[in-house]
């Protein structure tokens, strides 16, 4: 017989493999990853990240203006600004590791919501008062936004940038004898 002992029975379990090992279960986080954060902190970056790329945006489109029609203008920098600002909620507001056109379409999903929701209030504004002041439709739209940006911050976090367990991830129990 060589120095070498044959195992017989069931092959030990990898201690990587025990679910209480850091990392082994879709549900626990492992070391390196980082943890997201507070609902106010991601709110606040939220509002940071989205404040920048607005005014960012509002740059853009004076100087694209000057050189070819608003309206293209417009939609290239909405475009533009929407895939920068999604980049920016899901690695910055949130700290995810989701990334891809699905989580970009998902984003750009809330966005559309949120337009809709501050044209509806504009449109409803207008359906009652045929000439609102300046302050009455600014008081609107910004009553508006803010309704409709807590609305797609939450949406953001809890379903789009939420916590999802991976791929084929399955909670095992190990049986050692």
């Amino acid at each position: 017989m060589s120095g070498r002992q044959e195992q017989t029975g069931p092959r030990p379990a990898d201690p990587a493999d025990h679910p209480r090992a850091v990392g082994a279960c879709p549900d626990v986080p492992r070391k390196d990853e980082a943890a997201a954060p507070g609902p106010v902190a991601s709110f606040i970056r939220y509002v940071v990240c989205g404040g920048g790329v607005t005014l960012l945006s509002s740059w853009a489109l004076m100087l694209l203006d000057a050189s070819m029609s608003l309206v293209v203008a417009n939609a290239l920098v909405t475009v533009l600004g929407t895939l920068l600002v999604n980049e920016l909620h899901g690695r910055v507001s949130f700290k995810s590791e989701r990334r891809g056109w699905r989580m970009h379409g998902e984003s750009a999903l809330t966005a559309l919501g949120a337009y809709l929701v501050t044209t509806g209030a504009m449109l409803v504004l207008h359906h009652f008062s045929a000439h609102p002041t300046a302050v009455l439709e600014q008081g609107v739209y910004l009553a508006a936004s803010g309704v409709a940006g807590t609305c797609r911050f939450l949406v953001l976090r809890l379903v789009v940038f939420g916590r999802r367990p991976r791929r084929g991830g399955r909670n095992t129990v190990v049986l050692a004898a």
